[in-house]
């Protein structure tokens, strides 16, 4: 179904679904109708159609055309969900749901095909930069995990380019970098980016700082976070070391990517704090490199603020002959 399919009067339904809530919306005319998103609690639904039922019903539409975002890999017909008990054949629920076409897609890439159309008011800037018009971008998100993929302009549309990248290995630059990797080492063994940049990561990095400022203490994120802000002086050390990685983590994956389009920061965590966030040393780490110093000074960095990324990239995905 290509863009011009979606009149301004065609209603489509969206979703963005993770392990706890369902995210649901209209799209008309390939636009997010912000009034309509309502969350619905997964493990109330014995599976999605009954969400969805419930949905319409709640809104008195009916649809025909629909675009989810899942979090879990969406690759063959039978997605099952990673945190929760729905699962189903992509072709049965098509049926059940009486679509005329239906887009599953991963929810980072739902994340990844929102950013051209992000409103500016909702984009935090970070630093400096210019991003070059039609060039590759990069999102990042640390929350429960940590979702990293690009998003390449082809022709008049855009192509997600998803990935594993927070599973890549993390890389120590400074002393103290190295000591906490040596302390993680001894739990986990192989120790990825999302390893440390994730919500169990800052838990996992204020664990490694106490033990070495010679104790050993364990809190929640949410606490490392609140008593952080609140100037305790080892929380504090723990989330400006993880604005640092993240720092050193998306500038790997611009270098990687060539994405003079912009980095963009998503996910649960950072949009807690973004004034933290702008005075720590994410864009001076961003930015730290021998040869491609210049290189990475260009490339725009962004936090993201917007209430529905999933949502609003769902509907572009709906108009998009690159997602099928």
């Amino acid at each position: 179904m290509s863009r011009d399919t979606l009149s301004n009067d065609s209603m489509a339904l969206v979703a963005d679904i993770g392990g706890t809530n369902a995210r649901f919306a209209l799209s008309l005319g390939g636009k997010l109708q912000t009034d309509s998103v309502q969350v619905l609690a997964c493990n109330d639904y014995d599976n999605l159609d009954h969400a969805v039922s419930a949905y319409l019903k709640h809104q008195q539409v009916a649809v025909d055309h629909a675009c989810m975002a899942f979090a879990c890999p969406v690759s063959g017909q039978t997605i099952k969900m990673t945190n929760n008990h729905w699962a189903f054949n992509q072709s049965d629920m098509k049926d059940t749901l009486k679509l005329r076409s239906f887009k599953v897609i991963n929810d980072f890439t739902a994340q990844a095909l929102a950013l051209p159309a992000l409103p500016e008011n909702t984009l935090v800037r970070i630093g400096h930069g210019e991003a070059i018009p039609g060039a590759t971008k990069l999102i990042i998100g640390p929350g429960t995990g940590l979702g990293v993929a690009a998003l390449k302009k082809v022709g008049d549309h855009w192509l997600p380019l998803p990935g594993e990248g927070g599973h890549a290995a993390f890389s120590p630059i400074s002393s103290m970098d190295k000591e906490i990797l040596g302390i993680i080492q001894q739990q986990l063994g192989y120790v990825s980016w999302e390893s440390v940049l994730c919500g169990s990561g800052i838990e996992r990095l204020y664990q490694a700082h106490s033990m070495l400022s010679g104790q050993t203490q364990t809190l929640k994120n949410h606490e490392i976070t609140a008593r952080a802000l609140n100037g305790d002086p080892l929380c504090r050390q723990t989330l400006l070391h993880f604005c640092e990685l993240l720092g050193r983590a998306a500038s790997n994956a611009a270098l990687t990517t060539g994405a003079q389009g912009g980095v963009y920061i998503a996910g649960g965590i950072i949009p807690r704090f973004p004034e933290f966030f702008a005075q720590s040393d994410f864009r001076t780490s961003f930015d730290l490199n021998d040869k491609m110093a210049g290189y990475l000074a260009g490339i725009p960095t962004n936090l993201i603020v917007h209430d529905n990324p999933g949502l609003t990239g769902a509907c572009e995905a709906l108009g998009n002959p690159l997602i099928h």
